[in-house]
């Protein structure tokens, strides 16, 4: 190694000792006070995840459906809810999908429930007709259930055919009211 290299090393020894020196260590009073702070701000951050925690354990103690909505919610909203249909058809019109999807979210939100399916007719055919008109209403109100996710061991179906009319007229308007599935838990 040259004389020039050595000075260069010697330099930045000295340097770097010098350095090292120069440091100042905190005093006690310095040291107690960034603990007390550090400490204060450990429990505040400590007492706002133990909100959240709480919050959050509260939301999830009362479960709900994508809308927000719980089970008493649900069921609420389904009181007096029917599927309509058209003359002589048993087919679910997609104007009712909605109801039939707040019947699922209610059932998947209430573990419990059971659901029974009434099916009816309007006067019109004869009584063994709007039986089997009645069942296959019911039974495609129950297929679209089950395509939502309900267990069909859950649901069960019965017809009423003609024998439990909404309106009693014999006119269009009423024979309207009583083509229709009903839901009974």
């Amino acid at each position: 190694m040259s004389l020039s290299g050595l000075k260069q090393l010697f330099l930045v020894g000295i340097l770097g000792v010098s350095l090292v020196g120069c440091s100042s260590t905190p005093t006690n009073d310095e040291t107690a006070s960034n603990t007390s702070a550090a400490q204060a701000k450990a429990d505040a951050e400590a007492a706002a995840q133990a909100k959240a925690d709480a919050e959050a354990a509260a939301a999830a103690a009362v479960p709900t459906n994508a809308a927000g909505m719980t089970a008493d919610e649900l069921f609420a909203a389904l009181q007096g809810k029917v599927v309509n249909f058209e003359f002589d058809r048993s087919e679910v019109r997609s104007e009712f999908y909605d109801v039939i999807k707040l019947n699922a979210d209610y059932m998947a939100l209430n573990s419990a429930a059971n659901i029974t399916i009434e099916g009816h007719c309007d006067e019109r055919g004869t009584r063994e007709y709007n039986l089997a008109l009645g069942e296959r209403r019911a039974n495609a109100v129950k297929n679209a259930l089950i395509a939502e996710g309900v267990s069909p061991s859950r649901i069960n179906v019965i017809s009423y055919g003609e024998e439990r009319p909404v309106d009693a007229a014999h006119n269009e308007t009423a024979w309207s009211k009583n083509r229709r599935a009903e839901f009974n838990y």
